[in-house]
């Protein structure tokens, strides 16, 4: 009897995992997706399968460990918790800043246009709206740091 309910709980996640994707996947993806879970000591949820598959979606061909998986996940928790409850435009940039997250500034009108919001430097945003912009820069660290890594390993 557990075993069915285990079954039909992993076939859930499989379908969420899917509809975050928009694509069906194969049995051997769903288990390599479960394992690297696993691996990265997170539970197999909605939340990180969502995490997994929009990083997944916007960056198919980045190579990311578990490890690095968790790390980016701590590391958008902990931004996250730097911000307060209203903040300027201006001052996001300041906190992007302190954080070591430097884009241009065309980068951060992106991130704001993906999170369905307009930039300002002037405007003021909750802090809860501009959590996804932060997933944004973060991610966006992430990856500019493992280009950095890959250019001066080939030197």
């Amino acid at each position: 009897m557990t075993y069915t309910l285990h079954r039909t709980t992993d076939r859930e996640l499989r379908g969420v995992y899917e509809a975050f994707l928009g694509d069906r996947i194969a049995d051997t993806t769903w288990r390599a997706v479960k394992k690297f879970m696993t691996e990265a000591g997170l539970e197999i949820n909605p939340t990180n399968l969502h995490e997994y598959a929009s990083l997944r979606k916007r960056h198919p061909k980045l190579s990311l460990t578990p490890l690095e998986f968790r790390n980016l996940l701590a590391s958008f928790d902990n931004s996250k918790k730097l911000l307060p409850q209203s903040i300027t435009g201006q001052e996001f940039i300041r906190l992007l800043v302190i954080q070591n997250i430097k884009p241009d500034l065309s980068t951060i009108y992106r991130w704001f246009k993906q999170s369905g919001m307009r930039y300002n430097k002037a405007a003021s945003y909750c802090g809860e709206s501009i959590a996804a912009v932060v997933y944004f820069a973060v991610v966006w660290r992430f990856v500019n740091t493992k280009k950095l890594q890959r250019s001066h390993d080939n030197v």
